[in-house]
């Protein structure tokens, strides 16, 4: 039995409702063999060319690999599926491809290389400048050991045109840094580099920052590596996307004389590895972890316990430095291998034993305040620079539980003095520290000021939703701390839509057992579906909550808004222009037509919609075929949608659900 394209397209939601992870990357599978199943290849196409950016940046590239590939032979195969936006995204999504497929040694060399030739031929066809081809050529003749051809290519990409298919500014020399690095050819590698530390796009500039470490470190520029560490792994920590880039990070520990500090890094990513992003990343990753370990254990901490745990969280134990170092040891050896079968030569390998070998290139350069950083001269930065000498002066007296309480102080200094960064570093080993030494309520208050400071950055949700879960779990509550139902809510507001729902809900049912009805009542307010989405809200929710109105819990000033919430989305629609006019980029008329498909009404959607087809603005215009496209087949006119698709190189499926969503561009605020 076939599945229907509404059916298809109701998957595919669900799919990208579920958080990015396994069970994401498994629902996308079976949208994926259900439209193959239904003989709908249009859809398939569309699912995938929308799946596989997501796939690329969430480290899961054998799955990214498996659906270009697909999609390109549609491409092929069935142009009238496909528009000029396809062809451009392809050709751009190509570079990953390249990129991703020489870290699996299972893929020939023939097959790699035969990729880097198809790339080149069809950047040609299209009149475009191989710029992107060269810089391409060049990272796969690197990985292969052939650095001089690396350095020709790279010359050949700084001469060629830059066009709209070329990298970022921060992109483009990242290749060449880590090139120049590898050559031993330092200086001219900060030199190329540098300029670009900044920024640039999704990729930079932890990217550039992290190649540039050893050049930094060889050079004698110790403070520009040092800050460019803490800069990098701060924004690599949260995705094992970056796996090999946190090699690269542990590598620059063990040869800094931070053997210590990288310890936690080691741990926090060893179950990245049941699951990494390729071969190539894990070699990266244990090969870097290993050097860490050696350089541990020579410093007679071979015996020192490294808590692990499997990727999936089912399975917890303890084993030693010694005993770690040795198993990354083979399993670096063994990948390394396979890379040099395939490639046919023993570049990998030859490096990689150089780098499980490789002695420090400076004593010891202080990364972290604990570790000797100096502290910004900020108001109370003396008063915490005495704390930070009482930890040394208590650990030296072998007073571990003194010694891990006064960190927590240093990182409440820190946190009290804006120092964000050093604040998150300092409460995280001071956490680890109160835990070995059995201290349960400060452990509690580190992960509580923990909670609070990662929620000054967009890119620790996971972490906030794992400490929430520790101190939900927590056998005792420091009485200095908010109730937990408060810190459950407060904590929701910072994590995605559905997660931060399940946390209020649950915080609702903390505050109806400790006899708090208006707080239940706020809490389940808050997890209605917002006014712009599509979906109703739970009926157990709403009946839950309607009791409690009913009851007199919910205050009468805000009556108006909770009604609102559960039935009266049809006047939202007018309630909005008013607000829309000052912050919209886009026509009233184009969101309220989107409204009006959120709510079931496509004819109408369709009137509006249709006028603004012609407009001068393109992204209007692009805009309004969209929504017409998608309007016509909510009338069940599917014909109609495709032929509009067709003559103006549109695509319905992902131009308005994801990021940039007109709906979500509204200010998130209960005035609008």
């Amino acid at each position: 039995m076939t599945t229907p394209e509404p059916d298809l397209q109701r998957m595919l939601t669900e799919a990208y409702g579920l958080e990015r992870g396994p069970a994401r990357w498994a629902a996308l599978d079976a949208v994926f063999r259900h439209a193959d199943a239904a003989d709908n290849p249009a859809f398939g196409f569309r699912a995938r060319m929308s799946a596989i950016s997501d796939l690329h940046h969430s480290g899961e590239y054998a799955r990214a690999l498996t659906a270009f590939s697909w999609c390109l032979a549609t491409f092929d195969r069935a142009p009238e599926l496909t528009t000029a936006y396809d062809a451009h995204r392809l050709l751009w999504q190509y570079k990953w491809i390249v990129w991703e497929v020489t870290q699996f040694p299972g893929v020939t060399l023939d097959r790699a290389t035969g990729l880097l030739d198809d790339m080149q031929r069809r950047y040609q066809a299209g009149g475009h400048s191989l710029h992107a081809v060269f810089q391409h050529r060049g990272l796969v003749a690197q990985h292969l050991g052939d650095l001089d051809g690396a350095g020709r290519w790279y010359g050949e990409m700084l001469t060629a045109r830059q066009d709209a298919l070329s990298d970022c500014a921060a992109c483009v020399p990242s290749g060449h840094v880590a090139h120049l690095v590898a050559a031993g050819r330092y200086e001219q590698a900060v030199e190329v580099g540098a300029p670009y530390t900044d920024g640039g796009c999704t990729e930079q500039p932890h990217w550039m920052l992290s190649e540039l470490l050893m050049a930094y470190l060889h050079t004698g520029r110790l403070d520009e590596a040092a800050k460019g560490r803490k800069r990098a792994y701060e924004r690599i920590r949260d995705s094992r996307h970056h796996l090999e880039l946190i090699g690269l990070n542990l590598e620059f520990c063990g040869r800094s004389g931070n053997e210590r500090h990288a310890l936690p890094i080691v741990e926090r990513h060893l179950p990245w590895l049941d699951r990494p992003s390729s071969p190539y990343a894990a070699l990266e990753f244990a090969s870097g972890a290993a050097l860490v370990l050696r350089r541990l254990a020579e410093r007679g901490d071979a015996g020192a316990p490294i808590r692990r745990r499997s990727d999936d969280g089912t399975r917890q134990w303890v084993s030693t430095v010694g005993q770690t170092h040795d198993e990354l040891v083979v399993l670096a050896r063994k990948l390394a291998a396979e890379f040099d079968a395939r490639n046919g030569n023993d570049y990998q390998g030859r490096r990689i034993e150089a780098r499980l070998a490789a002695a420090p290139v400076v004593g010891e350069l202080p990364l972290t305040v604990l570790g000797g950083r100096p502290i910004a001269p900020v108001p109370g930065g003396a008063a915490t620079a005495a704390l930070v000498r009482r930890v040394a002066d208590l650990t030296a007296a072998g007073d571990r539980a003194g010694a891990a309480r006064t960190q927590l102080e240093v990182a409440y200094a820190l946190r009290n003095a804006a120092q964000w960064s050093d604040a998150i570093e300092t409460a995280e080993e001071a956490q680890r520290s109160l835990d070995g030494a059995g201290l349960t309520e400060d452990a509690v208050v580190a992960r509580y000021l923990l909670v609070e400071l990662y929620r000054r950055s967009s890119r620790h949700w996971d972490l906030i939703a794992a400490l929430v879960d520790e101190l939900m779990a927590a056998p005792v509550w420091p009485p200095a701390l908010p109730p937990r139902a408060a810190v459950l809510e407060d904590a929701s507001f910072v994590l995605d839509w559905q997660r931060g729902v399940e946390q209020r809900i649950r915080a609702a049912d903390l505050y109806r057992a400790a006899g708090d009805p208006a707080a239940e009542a706020r809490c389940l307010h808050r997890s209605l579906p917002r006014r712009h989405d599509g979906y109703p809200a739970d009926p157990d929710l709403v009946t839950r909550l309607d009791a409690l109105i009913a009851a007199g819990h919910v205050p009468a000033a805000d009556l108006p808004g909770v009604q609102g919430g559960l039935s009266r989305m049809q006047e939202l629609i007018g309630d909005l222009e008013g607000a829309l006019q000052r912050v919209a980029p886009y026509p009233f008329p184009l969101w309220q037509a989107h409204l009006l498909l959120r709510l079931g009404r496509p004819a109408e959607a369709e009137a509006l919609a249709r006028p603004l087809m012609d407009a001068d603005d393109g992204g209007v215009n692009w805009t309004a075929w969209v929504l017409v496209a998608r309007s016509l087949r909510a009338q069940d006119r599917p014909a109609e949608a495709v032929a509009l698709m067709a003559e103006h190189g549109v695509d319905e499926y992902y131009d308005l659900d994801g990021e940039d969503d007109l709906i979500d561009d509204i200010p998130d605020d209960d005035n609008y």
